[in-house]
């Protein structure tokens, strides 16, 4: 790709004459976690003097600090997306239900939406979460140059989400953002104009639980993510398998969630609705979560080991990955017993192997390159 100022001034046949900032639209689904790994690196868009816009929907359209647009149909989210393909393949799981959700049901919805968009606003370049099909579907058909951010492992099996979107796979030439570090890549061929991205996750200025630094005792974040998946229960069973041992529980049960489902609780146990994960996982022992990419990530890079429960989506790929590399431990819905839960949680507190390779995968995220417009002129 070249430089992004000469991409102002020679770039698609939108560009008008003279111009210097590279107009850029980052293109996400309207969800936390697919969203908030990308604003790192539009934040250093911004900082270089670029023109930035974020196109989302949701509660992020007046959330952010930056210039954020509807980039979906008004009103519509992952979990609409969710039960519509459900609705249409019954029969569909795995693999294939999401390439259907996101790849067929997921740019129904986006591509008119975000076409519209670049026809007005005549983007230099998009920058898409790589499940935000619809974007690179738009770009494509305007012949403006999109690049894929992947938040999560690659799958060769994401050419049927390109298929059923209604793209060609060969989008991915344009570019190939790649936050998952060495030591969890999927065993097999990666795209070819792939460029190693450091994970990182923006988060809204949200005060750390004052309690949570100076504690002696260890502490364990658990977590389902910012969507709980009606899985209530197994935060629930968690919880009390982790408030069990001789530490302190900070839980995020998610914005919008009432904690009061969750029920009595320990005194060790402490519930947020919301919290600024990054600055939180500087703080804990361990981590007990669904397999979320960002929560994933965001622990390896502070060295930490991770019992993964699985919930659905890229869930078990994500513990699957955690398991190969050493790093973490897995235990499916029917697999979490008090006994089996009690058993992971006290190895993993302790001066585990997982603990060992964790901090070993922290120090090769560390040295990935950081989130930088100069990443955007290297393919």
């Amino acid at each position: 790709m070249p430089a992004l100022t000469d991409l102002a001034i020679a770039g698609n046949s939108y560009q008008s004459e003279g111009a210097s900032a590279v107009k850029i639209v980052f293109a996400s689904l309207p969800a936390y976690g697919h969203l908030y790994p990308m604003l790192p690196l539009a934040q250093t868009c911004v900082d270089a003097g670029h023109d930035v816009m974020v196109a989302a929907g949701g509660p992020f359209l007046t959330e952010l600090p930056f210039r954020t647009v509807q980039g979906i149909q008004d009103g519509v989210t992952l979990r609409d997306l969710r039960q519509e393909a459900s609705r249409d393949t019954p029969a569909a799981t795995g693999i294939e239900f999401a390439a259907r959700m996101f790849g067929a049901t997921g740019t129904r919805y986006v591509e008119p939406v975000l076409r519209e968009l670049f026809e007005r606003e005549r983007p230099d370049l998009v920058v898409y979460e790589l499940l935000d099909l619809g974007a690179a579907v738009a770009a494509a058909r305007l012949g403006i140059r999109a690049v894929a951010m992947g938040l999560v492992l690659w799958n060769p099996m994401f050419a049927r989400f390109y298929e059923l979107a209604g793209a060609d796979p060969t989008l991915l030439q344009d570019g190939y953002l790649d936050s998952i570090p060495p030591s969890l890549q999927t065993p097999g061929p990666l795209p070819e104009r792939r460029q190693p991205i450091q994970p990182a996750h923006w988060v809204p200025p949200i005060p750390l639980p004052a309690w949570l630094p100076d504690l002696p005792r260890k502490r364990v974040y658990v977590t389902l993510g910012t969507v709980v998946f009606d899985a209530v229960d197994v935060l629930r069973r968690a919880i009390l398998a982790v408030a069990g041992h001789d530490v302190e529980v900070l839980v995020s049960a998610g914005p919008g969630s009432d904690p009061a489902l969750l029920g009595e609780l320990p005194a060790n146990v402490h519930v947020e609705q919301f919290v600024s994960q990054p600055e939180v996982l500087r703080h804990v022992d361990l981590v007990v979560h669904h397999g979320g990419s960002g929560t994933m990530l965001g622990s390896l890079a502070e060295g930490i080991p991770q019992l993964v429960l699985p919930q659905r989506g890229d869930h078990p790929f994500n513990g699957a990955a955690l398991v190969r590399a050493g790093a973490g431990r897995v235990l499916a819905n029917d697999e979490q017993t008090p006994d089996a839960l009690g058993e992971a949680i006290g190895v993993l507190l302790s001066d585990c192997p997982e603990r060992v390779i964790a901090k070993h995968i922290a120090t090769e995220i560390a040295m990935m390159p950081k989130p930088s417009p100069a990443l955007l002129e290297s393919f």
